[in-house]
């Protein structure tokens, strides 16, 4: 066949009305109509492919009036993924293929000679809903013992509590002391044992603080007892580690946040226990029989033993945190769905909702019967992720994962959110590239969930944003003695700072929950585990400041909560994210404050000019919108961060843009 191009012929691009109605996720049982738009191109059929589970279908399409050629499709009853491409007929002989480009599973696509990549069409429950204040929260993640101390002596009782179990405690009698990262005198590993003496009260008497900077929910990573700093190695699922605390000390931090406004939610680490633990007793450090110690252990059947009682499935290979099987009826029972279970334990005490450690490791089947427990509560409780993929298409032990689809998680942490904009801001992607990322995720996840995405640029589990922005230092290809004495020179550290600003200008732009890892918002630095752990210390008030001006803006307006989202491209450098409220509604038709806030971000070493036709169409634009846009007069431009006036006119809107600068225009 002569090599003809027919990649100005054939267009779908999944983002815009034109080609696909309605856009994004779906819900089970939707009509969806198809379109692929063909110019001077001559051929008889055309055909809609569609793969659900391995299974092929065909669907002939037909041609309109307009040169478009369209199917009609109704999506599955059950929740899933539907993948899809178009096959053109040139002739009995002859056919080409229109899917989605390389790496991408939305957007515009591409012309293949052979069946090519498909787009995605995310099929969800139709009764999946998440709580309002998650789509509204402005979150914050705190390492309990690493951010702030109080006046008791709580903490000292704690630690002689460790000791007398024979664990090892190292205090750090100064907060400003460095963290430990090798193994302490006498002993042959590292350990994580070290304590800044961080309590519950010390975060309570924070909490002014925070409601003043607009927090509105906190994450807490495990306060559960455990024989290290972190407690992923839980110890006692239904009691306060007593370095932290008590529970009416949690209590006591639940009644006081919730006065304020701000929800709690706490880590829950279910797919394994620590071997040091009521549950396993490895050390018969504690009173209870565990089942390392008999087989008549009433938690001996949450574990699986290949050689008792020494040989044992355990995390990543951890001997210290030996698995639990999430689907024993006994560990349901005592975790999930007993009428003393650990879930309903916390909830009793305040808690807000869960965050699930390494969600990936859990049963789909468990995580929704957690869903079932958690609200039947209350419908308001929240179940969080650990998931560092897409959620919608993410697999582990050969089968498709299902939490994104309505009967699991409400919401996952938004780690490749994170990546994209570490690319981004780094110039290892350009603008085009991010907005792709960008458009896909706002496409595949279901809307419910995108609202409230955990959209994070740090954690206690990679390095803090302006060591990764000011450094561009790939943390992982240091020893942990190398990140040790890692030092950031002050180019570095003020590098970092204005990429950081971008960062964050981004953050709180999008959709879903902005989480600052405490310390971001003060310029703390940190590599990985543990030098991304250490005790908060304020190193820079004005970015302080900064964070509470964008923290405090997405409090404040419908639009950069639940408002609809609109993402353009200047040039490589260029990105602007559009945020409105219009007739009244946010984007789930639900009443809301009438808005309309720009962001625009330059990432280049020069200034530059935007120009954003907000009448032009664009990818996840509503026409309806932009015909409301239409016969609005703008007149005018103010930025909420400089004070600075840019002129409005017919839709257009134009402003400088400083080198490595943000703007947030809010277009009145």
């Amino acid at each position: 066949m002569q090599e003809i191009d027919f990649s100005k012929q054939l267009m779908h691009d999944s983002a815009e009305e034109i080609y696909r109605v309605p856009l994004g996720a779906v819900a089970a049982g939707t009509a969806v109509r198809l379109s692929l738009a063909a110019y001077e191109l001559d051929f008889k059929k055309a055909y809609l492919i569609l793969m659900t589970d391995g299974m092929e279908e065909s669907v002939e399409m037909r041609q309109t009036e307009n040169g478009f050629w369209q199917a009609e499709y109704t999506a599955p009853d059950i929740p899933g993924l539907v993948w899809y491409w178009f096959r053109i007929c040139l002739d009995e002989n002859c056919s080409i293929y229109y899917g989605a480009r390389s790496g991408y599973t939305s957007g515009t696509g591409e012309v293949y000679r052979n069946p090519p990549p498909p787009f995605q069409l995310t099929v969800y429950d139709g009764a999946f809903t998440t709580p309002d204040w998650a789509k509204r929260a402005n979150l914050y993640q705190i390492f309990p013992d690493r951010f702030a101390r109080d006046e008791s002596d709580t903490f000292r009782r704690g630690a002689d509590y460790h000791r007398s179990l024979g664990r090892n405690v190292l205090v750090h009698e100064d907060w400003n002391e460095p963290v430990l990262y090798e193994a302490i005198e006498g002993q042959e590993h590292y350990e994580p044992c070290d304590y800044y003496g961080g309590t519950l009260r010390g975060i309570m008497e924070a909490l002014d603080e925070l409601c003043g900077i607009g927090i509105t929910a906190l994450y807490l990573n495990p306060i559960v007892e455990g024989a290290s700093n972190h407690r992923y190695n839980t110890g006692d699922y239904k009691k306060v580690d007593p370095i932290l605390g008590t529970a009416e000390d949690f209590e006591q931090l639940v009644r006081e946040a919730h006065k304020r406004g701000i929800r709690v939610i706490l880590d829950g680490v279910y797919s394994h226990t620590g071997d040091d633990s009521v549950y396993f007793n490895r050390y018969g450090r504690y009173d209870s029989i565990g089942a390392y110690q008999s087989k008549a252990s009433p938690y001996y059947s949450w574990y699986r033993f290949t050689d008792y009682p020494n040989e044992y499935k355990c995390w990543w290979g951890f001997q210290t945190l030996p698995e639990v099987c999430e689907t024993e009826p006994e560990w349901i029972d005592f975790v999930i769905e007993g009428e003393q279970s650990v879930f309903s334990t916390w909830l009793a005490h305040g808690a807000d909702g869960f965050r699930l450690d390494v969600a990936d490791e859990l049963p789909d089947e468990t995580i929704e019967r957690m869903r079932v427990s958690l609200k039947r509560e209350a419908p308001d409780n929240f179940l969080l992720g650990e998931v560092w993929e897409d959620a919608t298409t993410k697999q582990s032990y050969g089968k498709l994962r299902t939490y994104a689809l309505g009967k699991g998680l409400d919401s996952v942490m938004n780690y490749p959110l994170a990546g994209a904009v570490t690319e981004f801001l780094q110039g290892k992607k350009n603008a085009w590239e991010f907005k792709r990322f960008l458009v896909g995720q706002s496409q595949n996840y279901p809307r419910e969930m995108y609202y409230c995405l955990m959209n994070l640029l740090s954690s206690h589990d990679i390095a803090r944003i302006r060591t990764v922005l000011g450094t561009r230092i790939d943390a992982r290809s240091l020893s942990r003695e190398q990140q040790a004495h890692f030092v950031v020179s002050k180019e570095q550290d003020e590098y970092g700072a204005r990429l950081q600003r971008l960062a964050a200008g981004i953050q709180f732009s999008l959709p879903g929950m902005p989480c600052i890892y405490y310390g971001d918002e003060t310029g703390m630095h940190g590599l990985l585990d543990p030098f991304n752990r250490g005790p908060y210390e304020v190193r820079d008030r004005n970015m302080k400041e900064y964070y509470k001006t964008l923290a405090l803006l997405r409090k404040e307006n419908d639009a950069f909560k639940t408002g609809c989202c609109i993402f353009y491209v200047q040039e490589e450098n260029v990105l602007g994210i559009l945020r409105y409220c219009a007739e009244g509604k946010d984007a789930f038709g639900m009443p809301a404050r009438n808005g309309l806030f720009l962001t625009l971000i330059n990432r280049g070493k020069e200034t530059r000019r935007a120009a954003i036709d907000l009448f032009a169409r664009e990818e996840l634009m509503p026409e309806k919108h932009r015909l409301i846009f239409r016969e609005l007069e703008f007149e005018c431009a103010e930025c909420r961060l400089t004070g600075a006036i840019y002129p409005v006119r017919e839709g257009l809107v134009q402003a400088e843009i400083p080198a490595e600068g943000i703007r947030i225009l809010e277009i009145k």
